[in-house]
């Protein structure tokens, strides 16, 4: 038998499209993990088992051989469609319809007619009447595809097309960042499904040719194009579909949108913005190219200042997105306008360094003026109100040296090292040393040779105010402080500091304000080394509270750190 031009050029056309469909299979081999590229392997091995066994069939006239390479282009016809809308559903983010049950039927379904094609000659319910009709020198066969067959087949054209229209969805929600891919395997899965359609109804001059084969090269070309020629697998629409779900288009903030690869797939409006010319142009787009730093370090610094959006500041949040299965399909970055919030923080801190440092000069000038009048004045009573001058004067000064104090707090990093309370104690009994006042503290450790990790100069500063705060209000001129220390009792791996005095119950009023942690106008501090207190325990991750037995007791309750 001699082939014509025509049948030489279907067979070559068939070869043809299983070894494009092979390349496109190693290829994808290479993209394993990523969303969608098993399925599509599947797919596409379907097409090179359909386009090999069939090109084959049409050079081979024993029957035997010929109704076996039938079969096997059959199912692999079966489960060409299935495969797809798989793909289609794990590609656009809902993985969680892939592992559902009703999933089980859609690969049922081809491995049914499978098994049936082998074992038609049984039960003749795929096809019968097979015999050879040989066309353009060619061994094709004609049959009739009974209804059996003919469901098994229209499931695969139908399933291929829902997976189609997946991908057209893909490209109307979400941008020109995958259309022209998305596009291409749409208009791929159209020459086979016509070629299946023309064969199935037996419509055209030669029915019994099957065109699907030679016709599947243009669906291998298509494929090729998207996935090798551009980034189909590098980014996927399940990115943005993730993110969406989290609220990207309702967020007034800069959103940026990262793959997997942590590049920079969509944006929302504001960062769009603030950030780009034309977003739609620039991605996908590296994320160092927009801030200059990677992700890490943008996690780690927290804050980005962007020249590109008037020289802002903005604090950065990130959000890992997963698909419904719970795989990582990239991240989602939230950017919070905070530059009023960090100029006023420069405000505050270069008026505070400056008020600090005038009232400290001023005050101990007016201080020393007035123990200089005090000495002099013969008049008792002014002498008194110049007394009552310098008392203020280093009032104020205490406050100054309180605020210098709060600052090295703030702006210091806690820095755990084990240390023992005994020596946290004793540091604290040496700052009494130069004081006008000389309380007694007595302490109890136990066990005398505890040790804890932690920052032992927030400890010291916490301790060191409310030892101090029990010794300025106290009425007695020699005043006892009894200081505490052990483990929690409910062993729980923190550890218990308790300061007692024997002075009037601290006005509520005041414990109500560090409760609150925050001054209100009705609610105000006398001053601040409670404060001073409250959040050196803050920072090492403690806790503050007061009660009275004959006396103030507040207790500290501080964690390993």
């Amino acid at each position: 038998m001699n082939a014509s031009a025509i049948g030489i050029g279907v067979v070559l056309g068939s070869f043809g499209a299983a070894v494009g469909a092979s390349y496109l299979l190693w290829y994808l081999h290479l993209q394993e993990g990523r969303s969608g590229s098993d399925w599509f392997m599947g797919n596409m091995a379907a097409v090179a088992v359909f386009c090999g066994s069939y090109g084959a069939s049409l050079l081979v006239s024993n029957e035997s051989v010929r109704v076996a390479l039938g079969v096997v282009s059959f199912t692999a016809l079966c489960f060409m469609g299935p495969f797809f809308l798989v793909f289609g559903l794990d590609y656009t983010g809902r993985r969680d319809l892939v592992n559902a049950p009703l999933l089980a039927l859609v690969g049922a379904v081809p491995l049914v007619a499978g098994v049936a094609a082998v074992t038609n000659p049984v039960h003749h319910l795929i096809w019968t009447d097979f015999q050879f009709a040989p066309a353009f020198g060619l061994a094709t066969v004609s049959y009739a595809v009974q209804p059996v067959g003919i469901v098994a087949l229209l499931f695969s054209i139908g399933t291929g097309g829902v997976g189609s229209l997946l991908l057209v969805g893909a490209i109307s929600s979400y941008g020109p960042l995958y259309r022209r891919e998305a596009t291409a395997v749409v208009l791929s899965t159209v020459p086979p499904t016509v070629g299946v359609s023309l064969w199935l109804f037996e419509v055209g001059p030669v029915p019994q040719l099957h065109l699907t084969a030679p016709l599947m090269l243009v669906h291998v070309s298509l494929d090729a194009y998207a996935f090798v020629g551009t980034h189909m697998f590098e980014s996927n629409p399940a990115t943005q579909r993730m993110a969406e779900r989290t609220g990207l288009n309702s967020l007034s903030e800069p959103v940026f949108v990262l793959d997997t690869e942590r590049r920079i797939v969509r944006v929302n409006d504001s960062a769009a913005a603030l950030f780009f010319d034309e977003p739609s142009a620039a991605l996908p787009r590296p994320l160092e190219a927009v801030f200059g730093f990677d992700l890490a370090a943008l996690r780690e610094a927290g804050e980005v200042s962007a020249d590109e959006a008037g020289g802002k500041t903005f604090a950065v949040s990130d959000t890992v997105l997963t698909d419904p299965g719970g795989e990582t399909v990239g991240t989602m970055l939230v950017l919070y306008d905070v530059t009023e919030e960090r100029q006023r923080e420069q405000q505050l801190s270069v008026l505070n360094r400056v008020l600090r440092h005038n009232l400290r000069n001023e005050m101990t000038l007016i201080g020393g003026h007035a123990r200089l009048l005090t000495s002099d004045l013969r008049d008792s009573e002014r002498s008194q109100q110049a007394g009552t001058i310098a008392a203020a004067s280093d009032r104020l000064l205490s406050i100054a040296e309180k605020v210098r104090e709060f600052e090295k707090i703030q702006e210091r990093g806690v820095r755990p090292e084990a240390c023992s309370p005994s020596a946290v104690l004793d540091s604290i009994d040496e700052t009494w040393g130069d004081a006008d006042e000389d309380p007694s503290v007595e302490r109890t450790v136990r066990p005398s040779d505890l040790r804890i990790r932690t920052d032992s100069l927030l400890l010291s500063t916490a301790l060191s105010n409310l030892i101090e705060n029990a010794v300025v209000h106290s009425a007695e001129s020699d005043p006892t402080v009894r200081v505490s220390v052990r483990e929690s009792p409910e062993t729980d791996g923190r550890f218990v500091f308790e300061v007692r005095d024997d002075n009037e119950r601290i006005p509520e009023h005041e414990l109500d304000t560090i409760r609150a942690g925050g001054e209100t106008p009705l609610q105000h501090g006398q001053g601040i080394g409670l404060w001073l207190v409250y959040w050196s325990v803050q920072k090492l991750r403690g806790e503050l509270t007061f009660r009275y037995e004959d006396g103030n007791v507040a207790v500290v309750t501080i964690p390993n750190l």
